[in-house]
């Protein structure tokens, strides 16, 4: 007994469908794609699409494409902040400035904005929001790259990890499947739950060989998830998922992040309601520049799948600990 699900999985390959389609006009019919859904609060896995052509038996993208995942990986960056309440908090002013730095080998390292400009100073969750590259940098290295590489272990995420500051931008190759489970702690209010597709195996007669049960633990603050999940809800509403509301009415509270890697090679999203967290990678099998940022390709993908299906909108309950207070 497996936990996907028929209706879904029929959206999810028509909306790769549809949109990959319409993608290739300007961006080639190369274009490849990799996705899952889970459910919110119970780590199984509903859908999953591993080709432009979903009932393609070959390669699955979705389960064994490991990519760069650029800006995704900037949530765990702010959630090592964020649970340090006693440093920061949402409007916490973080430097936008231009820095390098230079290595022994002489080799330099020049974080750069997508837009190409930079800013003396940005309240954190505006970072996350408009995705800053400089301030996500500058934010990292205070709390250190060994912390960020600590919370991504909390959240899920196993095997080798890069030990160089280029992590905090996303220098780091994961495939959509592994995205979801760190990105399910995330919308699972900061419980980790391993993701699984079987519920249980029985013999014909119905006797249970193995059952595959439902494992939880927080490892992630409540207060600390909660801030983040308000800065990706501000993420969707006014930074660089804004383009999911001209299809997906106003009252459904999503939160998410786009993601985007060098040269235009991988655009990412993952985002997340009440019911449903949904993981989108596109790009092409040779690691050739798409022309697409997480915006133009993955999220508009994920926004297709998500305007088609009925769904409780994200409804966080704020800690006792966390207080809304105005600042300039």
């Amino acid at each position: 007994f497996t936990t996907l699900d028929p209706q879904l999985q029929y959206n999810l390959e028509q909306s790769a469908q549809r949109v990959l389609s319409s993608l290739a006009k300007n961006h080639g019919d190369d274009l490849q794609s990799g996705s899952v859904v889970t459910g919110v609060g119970t780590g199984e896995v509903l859908a999953m699409v591993g080709d432009k052509q979903p009932r393609y038996r070959g390669f699955n993208r979705a389960l064994d494409a490991s990519r760069a995942i650029g800006s995704l990986i900037k949530p765990a960056v702010f959630l090592t902040a964020l649970m340090k309440p006693e440093q920061y908090h949402l409007a916490s002013p973080i430097s936008d400035q231009n820095f390098k730095i230079e290595f022994d080998n002489g080799d330099e390292w020049q974080p750069k904005n997508f837009s190409g400009e930079s800013e003396m100073e940005v309240p954190l969750f505006q970072a996350l929001s408009r995705s800053l590259n400089i301030a996500t940098a500058r934010l990292g290295l205070e709390v250190g790259v060994e912390s960020v590489q600590e919370t991504l272990r909390m959240l899920g995420v196993k095997g080798g990890m890069n030990p160089y500051p280029s992590l905090l931008l996303g220098a780091q190759a994961l495939s959509p499947y592994e995205v979801s489970k760190f990105y399910q702690t995330i919308a699972s209010n900061g419980f980790n739950m391993p993701l699984r597709a079987i519920r249980e195996v029985t013999t014909a007669d119905g006797q249970v060989l193995s059952r595959y049960l439902f494992q939880v633990e927080q490892v992630v603050p409540p207060e600390a998830i909660y801030l983040l999940q308000h800065a990706m809800q501000e993420t969707m509403r006014t930074g660089t998922g804004r383009f999911a509301y001209q299809r997906l009415p106003s009252g459904l509270n999503v939160a998410g992040k786009t993601g985007t890697t060098n040269d235009n090679r991988d655009s990412w999203f993952a985002g997340f309601s009440g019911d449903y967290l949904g993981v989108v990678w596109i790009g092409k099998d040779d690691n050739a520049e798409t022309k697409l940022t997480g915006s133009s390709g993955a999220l508009r993908l994920w926004t297709d799948f998500m305007a088609r299906i009925p769904q409780y909108p994200l409804a966080m309950v704020k800690p006792n600990q966390v207080n809304y207070q105005w600042f300039d």
